[in-house]
């Protein structure tokens, strides 16, 4: 167990060194101005400290909707904004870039309060229930493998990338630190494994405390809360980028079968209006008072009536046949910008930050059972097509189990798409990244295709490497 490296300029520590936020929250706020004692004092305020966790989740430069971005805008569909400085153009992005530094900085704050909850959790036995005490840790042990699923594959190359899984990963903070300014807080990347084993530990553990939601109607707290099966879900897809077939096989299946999750009949644009249904596995949730702001929510950049900083590229839309709903009802022409599409995905600077939706999971077994067969398999043909036709497009039949794969990874790509794993599913099944727009393109293993370790944090800590061409 590694001791908390100091990730944070002094400015911020203020806020982290409580179990609180400085900002409003969608749940109720929890007691920011405590000392860990009091916070942790009893039920209530341990339920109100537990928030601190999801409150933190929002921030505006990673999970308030900004590493999906990122992770889009250097794929081949969500256009090239200029907003962005170099990071959709991949030459260019250098380590002191303050983009790539402040979503490194705030995924580490998330993993800072997760760390935080636990410790206090631990040292107050007997406030809340055992039962209690489970689901607690279970959704802390989640948020901190979501913010390392991102962290390892935005700043380092994929899973398969070396025999092991060898080659450079993320620093894991797992415990805090009594002195952040400690020399021992300089510690070293862990391997792209190490982060992979601590994220499944954290999962196989979450699965076992949480429970599905208890009802087929969800509530808020279905959705925007860690449960079984929005663990399920990142150890599902968690394998999959490993590329553990057999096992991401099972935990769709472990999903399907609950009982508990389906797609929405009427079509695909429900779950991006309506956040608590049964497609929604888990999402970041925001309000009109509590969200990423005007300049960070995923509505003001993709939306061409708000900010309108991400245009989406005509080569996706052409990807959907004319009755495909995610293009008749996702896709949108705005009348000052002529010429330009849009996704109609995210409208407002309110919308829910979409992580694990059912689709994927019926687009996992499809992929898992496509590389699991030695011919075409007639499952995965159906569950691609139980996929289109909730959009009403044509129902695809490939003839080998190439073009099955081809198959579902373009499904992937169109239903999926503005969600987060543009680049993603590229690097995972060894594909570079196409040339596309004003973009060269970029082959499987190029040192570009990770973002760069922030300079500030090598400058201070001379046993972080830095990744190779930066």
């Amino acid at each position: 167990m590694k001791k908390m490296k100091f990730l944070i300029n002094m400015g911020m520590i203020g806020c982290m060194l409580t179990l609180g936020s400085c900002e409003k929250q969608v749940f109720e706020e929890p007691f920011a101005n405590l000392s860990p004692a009091d916070a942790f004092s009893s039920p209530e305020r341990i339920a109100k400290a537990a928030t601190g966790m999801y409150d933190q989740l929002q921030n505006a430069e990673f999970f308030g909707g900004r590493i999906l971005i990122y992770a889009d805008i250097r794929g081949i569909d969500a256009g090239v904004p200029s907003y962005f400085g170099p990071m959709s153009q991949f030459t260019g992005l250098l380590s002191d870039n303050n983009t790539v530094s402040i979503s490194w900085r705030d995924a580490y704050r998330t993993i800072y309060e997760v760390n935080n909850f636990m410790k206090g959790l631990e040292a107050n036995p007997g406030k809340v229930s055992a039962e209690q005490t489970a689901q607690y840790i279970g959704e802390a042990k989640f948020i901190r493998s979501l913010c390392y699923f991102y962290l390892v594959n935005m700043w380092a190359q994929p899973y398969k990338f070396t025999a092991g899984a060898t080659h450079p990963g993320v620093p894991l903070i797992l415990t805090v630190a009594d002195d952040p300014f400690a020399s021992s807080n300089q510690v070293p990347r862990n391997t792209v494994a190490e982060v992979y084993n601590q994220m499944e530990a954290d999962l196989l553990d979450a699965e076992a405390k949480l429970a599905y939601p208890a009802g087929q109607v969800r509530e808020f707290a279905d959705v925007a809360r860690a449960t079984k099966g929005a663990a399920q879900g990142l150890l599902m897809r968690l394998y999959l980028y490993k590329g553990d077939y057999q096992k991401a096989l099972d935990y769709s299946n472990k999903l399907i079968t609950s009982g508990k999750y389906a797609l929405n009949t009427d079509g695909p644009t429900t779950a991006f209006r309506t956040y608590t249904t049964n497609e929604s596995i888990f999402s970041v949730a925001h309000n009109g008072a509590d969200n990423p702001n005007t300049n960070n929510a995923l509505g003001q950049h993709y939306a061409p009536d708000k900010r309108g900083d991400i245009p989406i590229s005509p080569d996706y839309v052409a990807l959907m046949g004319a009755t495909d709903k995610r293009r008749t009802e996702l896709v949108r022409t705005y009348a000052p910008t002529p010429g330009t599409v849009w996704t109609t995905k995210y409208t407002s600077i309110s919308d829910w930050v979409p992580v694990l939706r059912y689709s994927e999971v019926l687009l996992t077994k499809a992929e898992a059972l496509a590389n699991l067969s030695t011919a075409v398999d007639a499952n995965a043909i159906a569950l691609i097509n139980e996929v289109r036709t909730r959009s009403t497009a044509t129902p695809v039949a490939p003839l080998t189990k190439q073009a099955l794969i081809d198959a579902v990874l373009l499904e992937r790509r169109i239903e999926l798409a503005f969600e987060g794993q543009g680049e993603l599913d590229f690097l995972r099944t060894g594909r570079g990244i196409p040339a596309h727009s004003t973009v060269n393109a970029q082959p499987y293993g190029s040192d570009l295709v990770v973002l760069p370790i922030p300079k500030y944090d090598t400058d201070q800590n001379p046993n972080l490497q830095q990744n190779h061409g930066y």
